[in-house]
């Protein structure tokens, strides 16, 4: 899937040399809500859970626009983004311990859109490049995530834009179960992820 990024994205950048109004930089800034919920499991003695609280986080992208005339698109991204995660573990006769995890992500969104008038309506895959994670939280337990950067998640929204300047609105979710590796005081358990889900609102400007 990356090699096909990675052709689109020397098409247009072909297509720009042979007419720039076809072909349009940009980037965006935003901020993003969460959710992300599995089944309760039992691991090493004790119970592991996700939390209800919605995450916050942001995110940053630079975009590249094939525009075919007149009101279809494409649109691959490379965005970074920060998202939050919390965890409950808890063991007969001790207090929970509540699980703190940071992750910042590289994906790879790539949009299909329609335009019409100032009202742009996208949608498409985005595949996860890798992420970093940073572990914040109560108690000693030791624990770790690995989340599964194979799955392919889908994005859709609405945009609204004037003169180069826009603003949109995107959700971006697992059209199937997605996955993770838990692993608590040296116990593994895999983990089938029920809803793994972010709301995005961005601010952004082509070029």
């Amino acid at each position: 899937m990356k090699r096909i990024f990675t052709l689109l994205v020397g098409i247009m950048l072909t297509c720009w040399a042979a007419d720039a109004q076809l072909l349009k930089m940009g980037a965006r800034l935003g901020i993003n809500t969460g959710t992300y919920d599995f089944d309760t499991v039992a691991i090493d003695g004790g119970t592991l859970e996700s939390t209800s609280d919605r995450s916050g986080g942001y995110q940053a992208a630079i975009i590249l626009r094939l525009s075919i005339p007149t009101f279809i698109y494409i649109q691959p991204e490379l965005q970074l983004s920060q998202r939050d995660y919390s965890f409950g573990i808890k063991y007969p006769s001790e207090p929970k311990e509540y699980k703190n995890l940071r992750t910042r992500r590289l994906d790879l969104p790539l949009l299909f859109g329609f335009k019409f008038g100032a009202v742009r309506i996208f949608g498409g895959p985005v595949w996860r490049l890798g992420s970093k994670e940073y572990l914040r939280g109560e108690g000693t337990t030791p624990f770790e995530v690995t989340f599964n950067n194979n799955d392919i998640a889908a994005v859709g929204g609405a945009s609204v834009e004037f003169d180069g300047i826009f603003f949109d609105l995107r959700y971006t979710g697992y059209l199937d179960k997605t996955s993770s590796t838990m692993r608590v005081a040296g116990k593994t358990k895999h983990i089938s992820v029920n809803h793994d889900a972010t709301v995005q609102i961005n601010f952004g400007l082509m070029f």
